[in-house]
């Protein structure tokens, strides 16, 4: 238990010295005014997206559907299997 301790202290020691190193290495930068004048007109204006018209995803939809039915008629089956099953124990 001693060793995990002294090994905390040490990546303890590591991380505070590596701090100390960044904090003197990395100083704040302030952005050209140009910069933050067109990010705040993109940001407040934007791209418009336009609305799809959901016709145009009839594939999506039949996908859709055809996997609702699918489990429809899996779920079918597993029940008719455990109906099929409990009828067997009950006639022997």
């Amino acid at each position: 238990m001693g060793i995990g301790k002294n090994l905390a202290e040490a990546t303890k020691a590591k991380i505070s010295l590596m701090e100390n190193r960044l904090s003197g290495t990395l100083k704040p930068v302030a952005p050209r005014q140009e910069f933050v004048h067109g990010l705040g007109q993109r940001i407040q204006t934007g791209n418009r997206t336009t609305f799809v018209n959901p016709a145009a995803n009839w594939h999506l939809f039949a996908i859709l559907i055809a996997g609702l039915v699918s489990l429809a008629m899996l779920l079918a089956m597993v029940a008719r299997a455990i109906l099929a099953q409990s009828g067997k124990r009950h006639t022997a």
